[in-house]
């Protein structure tokens, strides 16, 4: 009875035991955030930049079947960006953009860059940007920077900080202007620890690409 007793005492853990349990818990989890909070801006920076591939090849097409201009249009102020097409009947004969997921196909307006009609918007912490890169990702684009910057319904450029890649029915990107083929488009998104960007040159060929922002060692994606 007495050995009983003795062994039903001793069962279970000493709070010293449990306290180093927990406190190797701490320590594990404590590794573990910082690395999987890295890894989820990572695969939210990757995410952004395979939408604007993907807009870029829809835009190309859309341009091709249409047989008109389409763009991907940046707002990089406000971080959304939108999949517009040339109406050629639009505006009273003279042609404008409208949201290619406009059904009503209703001439776009722009507000401080931002654009009328359902837009993509940048996951959280990612924003269109440079991240203080200096030299892009060659071949892709020698000079790193952004997109022309975009032009309204009356070819007059709109108002805030905006950026976009125009192609003409044959799918090669062009200047807005000129309506010339350019050398390279290119939209750039970063989220304080990687760039991400795009970039398509004469050719229409897409490229993706990544860098750390401590120096311009591009990555093809």
């Amino acid at each position: 009875m007495k050995n009983s007793a003795k062994n039903r005492r001793q069962a279970g853990y000493s709070t010293l035991e449990l306290l180093i349990v927990i406190g190797i818990s701490i320590t594990i989890t404590a590794m573990a955030v910082p690395r999987f909070v890295a890894i989820a801006a990572t695969l939210r920076a990757s995410g952004d930049l395979r939408s604007l591939a993907g807009l870029l090849a829809q835009a190309k097409m859309r341009a091709a079947s249409g047989f008109t201009r389409a763009r991907v249009y940046a707002d990089l102020t406000n971080n959304v960006y939108q999949l517009q097409i040339w109406n050629k009947t639009g505006n009273a004969g003279a042609g404008c953009w409208v949201a290619d997921a406009d059904p009503t196909s209703t001439c776009l307006t722009y507000g401080g860059g931002r654009p009328s009609g359902s837009s993509f918007v940048l996951a959280q912490g990612d924003t269109f940007g440079l991240g203080g890169l200096t030299a892009g990702p060659t071949p892709g684009q020698a000079a790193i920077a952004q997109a022309a910057t975009c032009l309204d319904n009356g070819n007059a450029a709109v108002g805030g900080t905006t950026a976009c890649i125009v192609f003409n029915s044959r799918g090669v990107p062009i200047d807005a202007t000129t309506l010339a083929p350019i050398a390279t488009g290119a939209f750039y998104l970063t989220n304080g620890t990687v760039v991400d960007g795009a970039t398509i040159p004469a050719t229409g060929s897409i490229q993706s690409w990544t860098s750390p922002v401590t120096s311009a060692t591009w990555y093809a994606q």
